[in-house]
């Protein structure tokens, strides 16, 4: 009787999960999406480097290509179910309005972030192309990230020191509305320009293995 009581509990749990999970993936596209993405470009682009025998961080790490088999998936993993967590505590009604109400913390780490953010791309200056591209695309989305938790900290914490206390900027609160408005679509359209490059790219190398063509043309301005 306990062995199908236990059966029956975990059976309850495992579809509870499950359907959280599909919750997540429906609400979240965008940033479902993103990650995949970049989660795709990071693991397909690891292998490509394994295989084709280059020097790469595989071999400088000393570590080896099953270490990154799984490493990658559960980072990439891990990354999807903090940003959906952090995501739906914070809609964006509840977050336009915690920008409303903490400018000074907004405008600090805003400023931070600008400053810190060219050298945090400093280390990819070699690179050129639709790789450079996409690891500057990454870099960006994951430090802002970074910030974004760096500002939900600031806020909480103002809120528990001066509770009562709340600054109304009027160009402040126009800015705040402008961005709202703004970077939703911006950000969609980057995203599918981005995307629609990298299909390129690879339509492109398959059609030049296929037909001997070294498309030596494209591919300064895609590698």
């Amino acid at each position: 009787m306990a062995k199908i009581m236990r059966a029956i509990i975990f059976s309850f749990n495992t579809d509870k999960i499950q359907e959280n999970f599909l919750k997540r993936l429906k609400k979240y596209q965008v940033l479902t999406f993103t990650l995949a993405f970049l989660f795709v470009y990071r693991f397909v682009g690891t292998l490509i480097f394994y295989f084709a025998g280059e020097e790469t961080f595989l071999e400088n790490s000393g570590l080896g290509i099953w270490f990154f088999l799984i490493a990658i998936p559960s980072a990439y993993f891990l990354q999807w179910i903090v940003a959906t967590w952090v995501a739906s505590k914070n809609p964006v009604k509840l977050l336009q309005e915690k920008f409303y109400h903490h400018p000074i913390a907004t405008i600090i780490i805003s400023v931070s972030f600008m400053v810190d953010l060219p050298y945090r791309i400093f280390p990819y200056e070699s690179m050129s192309g639709l790789p450079w591209i996409i690891n500057i695309f990454e870099v960006i989305i994951y430090y802002a990230f970074l910030s974004f938790l760096w500002w939900l900290l600031a806020c909480w914490v103002s809120e528990k020191i001066w509770s009562g206390q709340k600054f109304k900027w009027g160009w402040y609160k126009k800015v705040i509305d402008i961005i709202f408005i703004l970077l939703p679509p911006i950000y969609k359209s980057v995203l599918g320009i981005v995307f629609a490059l990298l299909v390129f790219l690879l339509l492109f190398m398959i059609i030049t293995n296929i037909l001997n063509y070294s498309g030596s043309d494209l591919q300064k301005l895609l590698l």
